[in-house]
């Protein structure tokens, strides 16, 4: 009898939990259905929608939708009473910055003065200080608009009423003048720099017109400067001249900062910044002699990014202590980042330092690219331990029942990402490790993996391989990683790294899918290859991204004779990079290649596709090999 009883509860609630996921279906179903037909113009479904879906976690998404297309037909008090009730929602920022925007100052000053504190814009920051001029609310509204007014580039149109009436106050004092006019500059809006120019003081004008130069052409300009008097202004004009000039040719930079010591008497911090700019660029150039300019600066000067770069230029030359002295000079808690820990170990073994062999065995210890390196340069194992991550199922009962944290699942769902990535990220801040590590799993059972290897690392459950390295369409990467003769581990690194295999990854250049393919490219690879592709929004379908990505991989791996490094290299950063990079640096080992390159994004990507790549190795169960065919 007990047995039938228990029988009875199970099916019963498993026909119950089953009648609800039906439900659940059925409700997306409506939802999704209301949110295309919205986007097509037909505002009606919404409401339609909304009214028949009063549980569904998501109505209230309906509701803002339709008072968004119909922002300016809502009465005030529908709109305020919306925002109030949802406060801590994802759509009410944008939909309250929205509505302050379309409102008048003449017909709402009483709304802008209540909602006063929210508006962030330019144009609703304008209507509400006209709505205190009108009210008489004039205190601090003299610094209120200034600050307005001080912005490197032209405000909106709503701005003009408030800016006359500052105006009229005997605004902008000449130095307020000068302060914008230098912002203008410095965005490169010469416009309205030279606009500006009719606030300045008499005698700034000249050097105005000089500072226009330096900005439009900057050696020449700075040659122009010879002739200027020998003040603090002009000084600081010169140095912000040769500054510029020093990220796009050190050289020059150094040469004519030559010839105006002689002519100027500039002080420490008007000069000083300059020759930390030529001393970087001549180190990103991997001259030689930049250790020497870097030693020279002042103390303060040689921070940890000057460090790294002496570290590099020393690397480039082979200059095995100049490599352990610039670790040395670190601060203690970056000597202990495995990065410098690893160029320790190979400064001493260059240098035939018996210590190498110690540095080099507790490093290969941990599991990332610098230990798996350290690890290959010993013969010792690769430091790769899976850890299970078991289901909790009274955490996860208690997430699910939490409204928040199941409005993210349900956005993710129904595709709008944005919504939910940024109430995921709001319930997470909350979460104890534990939690997260369900969470994590929750998400990745409904395929949002970004969210779960996030969660994971956050956990510090790092070694969860199964969850933070998902095999996300391994057999189609298989069968299109064999057509075109590359690396199914490195195509599955890349994609781990690109995407972290999200299908509908968006950047924010807008690459898309799970290997991150510019329309454009996506476009010449398909002509080329003679597949079906019909625009931006097949790359999020992961047969197509797939396809499509492989063989661009392809293509780069022929054009770089296999070496993965310059593969990566072109993916990230360009082939015409990648093809600069080989040129300039075509003898280096290529674990000094990859920490000299200039550009630290791809300095960090293509190792970390590397470890990845290995990590996929062990999960897939060959013996790894891919760093050590690459880099030894």
């Amino acid at each position: 009898m007990k047995r039938i009883v228990l029988a009875f509860l199970f099916f019963g609630t498993a026909a119950s939990l089953a009648s609800t996921s039906d439900e659940r279906a059925q409700q997306r179903a409506v939802f999704e259905q209301a949110w295309k037909q919205a986007g097509r113009g037909d505002h009606a479904a919404l409401n339609q929608a909304a009214a028949q879906l009063p549980d569904y976690p998501l109505t209230p998404y309906l509701r803002f939708e339709s008072l968004r297309q119909n922002i300016d037909a809502v009465p005030a008090d529908e709109l305020e009473g919306f925002l109030d009730r949802h406060r801590d929602w994802s759509f009410v920022d944008r939909l309250e910055q929205q509505w302050l925007a379309r409102l008048k100052a003449d017909d709402h000053q009483a709304l802008l003065l209540r909602h006063a504190g929210k508006a962030r814009d330019a144009a609703s920051r304008c209507r509400v200080a006209e709505a205190r001029l009108s009210s008489d609310d004039r205190e601090g509204l003299e610094s209120e608009v200034r600050a307005l007014w001080l912005n490197a580039r032209s405000q909106p149109d709503a701005c003009n009423r408030v800016f006359d009436w500052w105006r009229r106050q005997g605004n902008p004092r000449p130095e307020i003048a000068w302060q914008r006019f230098g912002m203008a500059v410095e965005a490169g809006e010469i416009g309205l720099a030279r606009y500006l120019r009719r606030y300045l003081a008499a005698p700034d004008r000249m050097l105005a017109d000089g500072w226009l130069n330096i900005a439009q052409r900057a050696a020449s300009g700075l040659d122009d400067a010879s002739d200027w008097p020998d003040q603090a202004r002009a000084r600081e004009l010169i140095a912000w001249g040769l500054h510029r000039l020093a990220g796009s040719d050190w050289q020059r930079a150094q040469l004519l900062m030559q010839r105006f010591d002689g002519r100027f008497s500039f002080t420490a911090s008007e000069i000083g910044p300059v020759r930390r700019r030529i001393a970087l660029y001549q180190a990103v150039d991997l001259d030689p002699d930049a250790i020497a300019a870097i030693d020279s600066l002042a103390a303060e000067q040689r921070d940890q990014q000057m460090l790294e770069w002496r570290l590099r230029a020393a690397l480039a030359n082979e200059l095995w202590q100049e490599v352990l002295d610039s670790v040395d000079q670190m601060a203690l808690a970056q000597q202990l980042r495995e990065r410098w820990r690893y160029w320790r170990a190979r400064a001493l073994a260059e240098l035939g330092r018996p210590e190498a062999g110690l540095v080099y065995a507790t490093l290969a210890s941990e599991a990332d690219y610098y230990g798996f390196l350290a690890a290959l340069n010993t013969g010792q194992p690769l430091a790769l331990c899976s850890r299970e991550l078991p289901a909790d199922g009274e955490i996860q009962q208690r997430l699910l029942r939490d409204a928040e944290f199941e409005r993210a699942l349900e956005l993710y769902r129904v595709g709008l990402d944005w919504h939910a990535r940024w109430t995921w990220n709001q319930v997470a801040r909350r979460l104890s490790g534990s939690e997260l590590r369900q969470a994590a799993r929750l998400a990745a059972g409904i395929g949002w993996h970004d969210r779960a290897i996030i969660a994971l690392g956050q956990a510090g459950a790092t070694n969860a391989y199964a969850w933070r390295f998902p095999m996300v369409e391994r057999e189609r990467v298989a069968r299109e990683s064999s057509q075109h003769g590359v690396d199914v581990h490195l195509v599955m690194g890349l994609m781990r790294a690109e995407s972290a295999m999200q299908v509908n990854a968006l950047s924010p250049a807008g690459a898309r899918g799970l290997l991150q393919l510019m329309d454009p490219t996506a476009r010449l690879v398909a002509q080329r290859h003679g597949i079906e592709y019909s625009g931006a929004a097949d790359l999020n379908r992961p047969e197509r991204n797939i396809a499509l990505g492989v063989a661009h991989l392809g293509e780069l791996h022929r054009r770089f004779d296999g070496d993965w490094t310059l593969v990566a290299a072109a993916y990230n950063a360009g082939i015409s990079n990648a093809e600069r990079w080989r040129r300039q640096r075509p003898d280096l080992a290529r674990d000094i290649w990859l920490e000299t390159l200039p550009f630290f994004e791809t300095r960090d990507y293509i190792p970390r596709i590397l470890a990845f790549a290995t990590i996929y190795e062990w999960l897939l169960d060959r013996s790894p090999r891919v760093l050590a065919e690459t880099l030894l």
